[in-house]
């Protein structure tokens, strides 16, 4: 059987994103697979790297996934108990596509807020009413439309994820940082941004990098650098400020 572009990708994000994973006896620990496929899972699951969910059921009282390094629900559908449902504890680069979520007050993708967070939704309705992203919710990324959708739908091949490093996650006056982005095709379109004043940024020639110069930053505590494309995956990362 020939393995799709996307699923090579997370074959190969999987290795690189392998972490050691140390959660007590309550979570229900996956093996090592790339793709679960019509499986019924009950509390919550413990997987420690990219991971598809295609057409799953999650029974559920809080939350779904410990963390998440890059996962894709796709025609899963998520069974409350009341109060709110969280996809994950932790994490970042979770996306939701035509799935269904019942039984519960309310939905967010992760318990522990981190303004850094990218996550995704195409296709959720909540209680039979359709989810809808707020303008201020920048963390989730409402991806009708774009390129990124026809690949999570699995009608195109692309990349799923997309992460963000630093040599530094804290800087101080005069200091440089340099983040870059992996998971992108070559050639990519990268754009990069900042709301923080003090800071100056410049992009490196190939785009998937980029310095960040910590000119005046007497009056900053921390600082969320963005790296978007017109694909559709967004990266960030929280540096805080000496």
């Amino acid at each position: 059987m020939v393995m799709p572009k996307w699923l090579n990708r997370l074959s190969v994000l999987c290795v690189v994103m392998l972490v050691a994973s140390a959660w007590g006896a309550s979570a229900q620990v996956l093996p090592v697979l790339n793709t679960f496929s019509g499986r019924t899972f009950e509390g919550t699951v413990d997987v420690s790297w990219p991971v598809l969910f295609e057409g799953c059921t999650f029974r559920t009282d809080g939350v779904v996934l410990k963390h998440s390094y890059g996962v894709v629900f796709r025609n899963c559908r998520f069974e409350g108990k009341g109060g709110e449902i969280y996809i994950a504890e932790s994490g970042s680069g979770i996306v939701l596509a035509d799935c269904d979520v019942s039984g519960c007050d309310a939905l967010s993708m992760c318990r522990d807020y981190n303004p850094a967070n990218r996550n995704y939704i195409t296709g959720v309705t909540l209680n039979g009413h359709e989810c809808t992203v707020l303008d201020e919710q920048e963390t989730i990324i409402d991806i009708d439309g774009l390129a990124f959708e026809e690949s999570v739908r699995g009608e195109s091949d692309g990349p799923l994820f997309m992460i963000m490093n630093s040599d530094k996650s804290v800087l101080g006056s005069g200091e440089i940082a340099h983040l870059q982005v992996r998971g992108l095709e070559k050639g990519t379109f990268v754009g990069w941004s900042t709301s923080a004043h003090g800071l100056k940024l410049t992009v490196d020639d190939d785009g998937l990098g980029c310095r960040v110069y910590a000119s005046d930053v007497k009056d900053l505590n921390s600082a969320v650098i963005s790296a978007y494309t017109e694909y559709g995956l967004e990266a960030a990362y929280e540096i805080k400020i000496r």
